[in-house]
């Protein structure tokens, strides 16, 4: 999966070159694998026009699949994601209307969906939501901005979401924004530095969070502390 989904917000919609190839990079570095035979047919799931033609051809040769089952799933799998990301953005619209209701501050995780497994987060939602904030993710508000231009070239998905994120945070008075970073991506020291840009010229705080190399959560619980001590001491000084 060289390309991700089109979302119209970048330069460019690429995957990260190792969750791209990573069959590859399994089978050219451990081993154990080297007799394991991986699949990786070369055609996207960026392109549904004619995804379902190439998916059903290589299907039919590898498998023997009728062509009709195989453009079949194809086309519930796009209605699936479609549908996730609807409700996504609507659970988001309801966690944020709760969060104004009861006037609680908002914080919007960015990162990469891998972030997701708690075996890499740590449990670092649970935490924050403990602290009293309401928790929504980046692209469940991404697209409510429209492509913008940047510092850097905006080639890649996720990082283009996070940008957005970042620039509708900026908009809203009880927001702000936590970026996590992991395994020591060297692009996330580009997407840190314009994620700090973008929060610091709209008038936010910047705190960023390395979640892959901790066993405890006393320095994550001491930067977010930190965050709700710089809001509540800007709210004072606006007062």
């Amino acid at each position: 999966m060289p390309y991700n989904f089109n979302e119209g917000v970048s330069d460019n919609n690429y995957n990260c070159p190792v969750v791209a190839y990573y069959p590859e990079l399994l089978a050219a570095n451990v081993p154990d694998l080297k007799k394991t035979r991986y699949l990786y047919p070369y055609f996207g799931l960026h392109r549904p026009k004619d995804f379902e033609k190439h998916a059903a051809k290589w299907f039919g040769e590898e498998f023997g699949v009728p062509k009709h089952e195989t453009v079949s799933a194809v086309r519930a799998a796009y209605a699936a994601y479609d549908a996730y990301k609807n409700d996504l953005r609507q659970t988001a619209q309801q966690y944020i209307a709760q969060a104004r209701a009861e006037g609680r501050p908002i914080l919007v995780v960015a990162g990469r969906p891998y972030h997701m497994d708690p075996e890499i987060n740590h449990g670092i939602n649970d935490l924050i939501t403990n602290f009293g904030f309401i928790l929504i993710t980046e692209d469940a508000v991404s697209y409510l901005e429209d492509k913008a231009p940047r510092h850097v070239l905006n080639q890649w998905t996720y990082h283009a979401r996070m940008y957005n994120a970042a620039r509708y945070v900026c908009t809203q008075e009880d927001m702000e924004l936590i970026q996590l970073v992991s395994f020591g991506c060297g692009i996330d020291a580009i997407t840190g530095d314009e994620m700090r840009s973008i929060l610091e010229e709209g008038g936010k705080l910047y705190t960023q969070l390395k979640i892959d190399d901790i066993s405890n959560l006393g320095a994550v619980k001491i930067r977010i502390r930190s965050l709700m001590a710089a809001i509540e001491a800007r709210k004072q000084s606006e007062e």
